[in-house]
């Protein structure tokens, strides 16, 4: 199964979106973030996908979630690594992949995010660890899920 990463930098009462302009997902409101490349370690691959997509580096990762996604034709089967920051450096742009957003907390734009979403980032949101699985149909529907919070996120 495919790796993947999300980031979430979170300052100020304020979550960074970006809102994807290509690929799976494209039009939506996410994390920055993408697959992990071969030899690489999902800690590296945050850090590298947030870089190329934002023109940033997170600060202070922490991991917080392992997310399993399943479509019906298993195209796009993946499990995603979730990290948060409370910082960066460089100078956030836009770029062919991602136009970045800052929302307030409490006005986080679900209707124009995954479906899934809804489900585990307000854990997320409190600080605490969580495991999910989630299963799309080929039209990027949610049909069913699993979240609970975790101690523990394994690689």
């Amino acid at each position: 199964m495919k790796k993947a990463t999300l980031c979430y930098i979170i300052k100020n009462g304020k979550i960074l979106l970006i809102k994807k302009k290509r690929g799976l997902g494209a039009g939506k409101y996410n994390g920055p973030g993408g697959k992990v490349e071969d030899g690489e370690d999902v800690f590296d691959s945050i850090t590298r996908e947030v870089e190329e997509e934002l023109g940033i580096i997170p600060l202070n990762l922490e991991l917080v979630g392992k997310l399993v996604f399943y479509w019906d034709d298993g195209e796009h089967d993946q499990t995603v690594f979730v990290f948060v920051s409370d910082n960066f450096e460089g100078k956030l742009i836009s770029t062919d992949e991602a136009e970045p957003e800052w929302f307030p907390i409490d006005n986080i734009p679900f209707d124009k995010m995954w479906d899934d979403d809804k489900f585990w980032m307000p854990l997320m949101l409190k600080g605490r660890k969580f495991s999910g699985v989630f299963y799309f149909s080929n039209d990027n529907k949610l049909k069913r899920h699993a979240v609970e919070e975790t101690n523990v996120i394994e690689l």
